[in-house]
C-alpha cells in the first residue's frame, strides 16, 4: 500500500476513463467492457485502502446481508417500494418495528448502499431495494443467508477437523455436519419450505441467463441431419426440474425435429400437461441410475455437475455415456467453465458455496476435459460468450 502515490491513483483514474469512453450508451451490451471497468474500480479501491480499513471490512462482510436480512423479513423494503422518501417513523408505523432499531439497521443499510439515505433518519429506494422486492430475488437472500450461512460459518473448523481435505460426500460434508447430519436434499425434503425458497432462488436466477442456443448453435449441430424414425428423441433435458430450458428450446420451430424429454425425480418434474400442450414429455427419472433413452442426438445438463464431486458426477456421466450413440449422440453441459487465473469474484465464491452446501465444484477447461475424459468422452468444442463464465460443452464418445 506505501506503493500507491497520488501520480499512481491520477493514472488509475485517467485509463479507466479511457475504458469507459469505450463503452457503448447501453453499457451492459459490452460485458467484457462492463466487467473490465469493475475489475479496475476495485483494484483502485484496494490500492487507496489502509491496513484498517481492508482488515475491517473483511471481518465485517457479513453484516451488509445480515441487516439487509432484516429489512427484509421486517417489510421495511415494501414500505420505501413507491420510491418517496420514509422516515424511521414512517417505517415504525407500517410495520411496527421500534424506531430506534430501524435507525440502527439503515445506518448499515446506506452505508453500503443497499437504501438511499435522504436525510436525518430519512431513507429512499435504491436499485438494489428495488432488486429485492422481487420474489425471487429475496429468496435468493433467503437461500444464502439461511441455508448456506450456517455451513459457510461451519467451513473453517470442518476443513481443519478433517485435515484440509476437499469434501468428497454429500451426507458427511460440511453442510451435513452445520445441519445435525442432515444434507442438503434431506433438509429440504425434510422441511419443503426451505425446498420452496431454493428453488424461487434458483428459477429467478435461471431466468437471468442467457438461453444456451445463444451460445450453441443447436439448428446446425442438432437439429438437422437427425433420425427420422417415429420414436427418434432429439433432447433429453436431464435433471430439467420444471422444463425451463426444454420450453424455451421448442419456441423455435426450427428446434421441432424430434421428441424432446425432461427428466427429474417426480417431486421436481414440471406439470406434465402444460409441458406436453408444448410437445414436451415427461419421465420421472434419477440420473444415478441407468440411463432408459437410448440414441438420442442429444443429451442436455445444466448446472446439476457442479452441484457434484468428481466421484458422483463419474457415476452421472457414465449413466448417459453408456446411453450415446457413437458418431451421432452429444453430450451438451451448460456450466460455469473457470479461467486458470484470475478468477471472477463471482465464479470464485460460487465454487466455496458449492462446496459449503453440496460438497460440489466449479471446473476450470482442464478440469472438465480430465473428467469428460475419465468416461470415454472426447470435449469437441467449449462453446462461450462473452457474456461471463456461462458456457456449453460438447462432447462425443470418443473414437
Amino acid at each position: 500500500m506505501t506503493s500507491t502515490t497520488r501520480d499512481s491513483v491520477l493514472q488509475s483514474i485517467r485509463t479507466l476513463l479511457a475504458d469507459a469512453e469505450k463503452l457503448p450508451p447501453n453499457i451492459f451490451d459490452d460485458q467484457a467492457g462492463r466487467r473490465s471497468i469493475k475489475q479496475q474500480i476495485a483494484n483502485l479501491k484496494n490500492a487507496i485502502t489502509t491496513p484498517f480499513e481492508g482488515v475491517g471490512e473483511l471481518c465485517f462482510q457479513p453484516h451488509r446481508s445480515a441487516a439487509a436480512k432484516i429489512a427484509l423479513e421486517g417489510k421495511w423494503f415494501e414500505v420505501l417500494a413507491d420510491g418517496r422518501p420514509k422516515t424511521a417513523q414512517d417505517i415504525a408505523a407500517a410495520t411496527g418495528a421500534e424506531p430506534l432499531l430501524i435507525v440502527r439497521i439503515m445506518m448499515v443499510l446506506t452505508a453500503t448502499h443497499v437504501v438511499e439515505e435522504r436525510g436525518p433518519q430519512t431513507y429512499g429506494a435504491t436499485p438494489l431495494t428495488q432488486i429485492l422486492l422481487d420474489p425471487g430475488w429475496a429468496d435468493g437472500l433467503r437461500h444464502f443467508f439461511d441455508h448456506c450461512g450456517p455451513s459457510m460459518i461451519n467451513l473453517p473448523g470442518y476443513l481443519q477437523r478433517n485435515g484440509y481435505k476437499v469434501p468428497q460426500d454429500v451426507k458427511t460434508g460440511p453442510f451435513a455436519d452445520a445441519w445435525g447430519g442432515r444434507h442438503t436434499w434431506a433438509l429440504y425434503e425434510d422441511e419443503p419450505e426451505r425446498g420452496k425458497v431454493f428453488n424461487s432462488c434458483m428459477t429467478r436466477w435461471k431466468q437471468t441467463n442467457r438461453p444456451w442456443t445463444d451460445t450453441y448453435p443447436a439448428k446446425s449441430k442438432i437439429c438437422e441431419n437427425v433420425d427420422q424414425s417415429k420414436d427418434a428423441v432429439l433432447l433429453v433435458d436431464i435433471g430439467g426440474g420444471r422444463g425451463h430450458v426444454s420450453e424455451d428450446f421448442v419456441k423455435d420451430p426450427a428446434h421441432r425435429t424430434g421428441r424432446v424429454i425432461v427428466q427429474d425425480l417426480p417431486a421436481a418434474l414440471g406439470d406434465a400437461d402444460s409441458l406436453s400442450k408444448q410437445g414436451i414429455e415427461t419421465m420421472a427419472y434419477d440420473f444415478f441410475t441407468p440411463q432408459p433413452i437410448k440414441g438420442a442426438k442429444a443429451y442436455f445438463v445444466r448446472h446439476i455437475l457442479h452441484d457434484w464431486p468428481d466421484r458422483a458426477c463419474l457415476e452421472i456421466l457414465s449413466n448417459t455415456a453408456a446411453a450415446m450413440r457413437p458418431g451421432y449422440s452429444k453430450l451438451l453441459i451448460d456450466e460455469l467453465v473457470l479461467p486458470d487465473t484470475n478468477v471472477p469474484v463471482q465464479g470464485a465464491f460460487l465454487d466455496l458455496s458449492m462446496m459449503a452446501l453440496e460438497t460440489g465444484t466449479e471446473r476450470t477447461s482442464g478440469q472438465w476435459h480430465d473428467l469428460l475424459a475419465s468416461v470415454g468422452l472426447r470435449i469437441e468444442k467449449i462453446w462461450s460468450t462473452n457474456a461471463g463464465l456461462e458456457s456449453v460443452i460438447e462432447a462425443e464418445i470418443s473414437s
